[in-house]
């Protein structure tokens, strides 16, 4: 079964759960792992949406990413927005949607979350905008560039010195994802300052977390 074949399976399995408004919920599918995007209006339809999507023959693991929030019509008005834009972003297959949140507030929608380039930050708001009730799109994604060991140390060397790696002051650099840990010694909080804010400034780098030690000679 191809991913749409059971994008469609699962949508159907929704559709069919009286329990469950599947208008409000967008499906998406890789290989057998399937994530529900969108919105219910309280815990009985979460739980009977994850359930009902586990029990369609050919899904192996569900990716809960619903949302539940109380309804008026003014807020059945954006969750059905907020899952016209989801599937919107589904559908068109070069933006990574899993990682996308989608927040409508009447015909105004907020994308935030991770994009692994620029071009799809500026993808998926061309994407939400040509979608039918939607006047104006704020744009919060971030770009998610792999952080280079190397580039941050090289960084850190030219802020406060040579020395920063090799001599004097002895800097590690551990990247874990798109976080980086500074651990070792310098000579002075300034040099700590300096480094972390090198460090910080690294295409790519979320958050840097300091384990420097700053040790002063008399």
């Amino acid at each position: 079964m191809s991913d749409h074949q059971l994008e469609l399976a699962v949508m159907a399995a929704l559709a069919d759960n009286r329990h469950v408004n599947a208008d409000e919920i967008a499906v998406q599918a890789i290989g057998d792992d399937v994530t529900l995007h969108g919105t219910v209006p309280n815990l009985v339809q979460h739980a009977e949406a994850m359930r009902t999507a586990h029990g369609v023959p050919g899904v192996g693991r569900v990716e809960d990413r619903l949302h539940v929030r109380a309804q008026g019509y003014l807020d059945h008005v954006d969750a059905d927005t907020e899952a016209a834009v989801i599937a919107a972003l589904i559908a068109d297959g070069d933006v990574p949607a899993a990682g996308i949140d989608v927040n409508a507030d009447g015909d105004r929608v907020t994308l935030s979350g991770l994009v692994d380039l620029e071009e799809q930050r500026d993808r998926a708001e061309r994407v939400a905008l040509a979608v039918g009730g939607v006047a104006s799109v704020h744009n919060k994604l971030r770009v998610l560039l792999p952080v280079s060991a190397d580039d941050v140390a090289e960084r850190i060397t030219d802020a406060i010195g040579f020395d920063a790696i090799v001599g004097a002051d002895r800097i590690r650099v551990d990247v874990r994802d798109n976080d980086v840990t500074l651990t070792g010694t310098v000579r002075a909080p300034e040099d700590r300052s300096a480094a972390l804010a090198a460090a910080a400034g690294a295409p790519g780098v979320v958050d840097v977390h300091d384990a420097i030690v700053v040790r002063t000679h008399a």
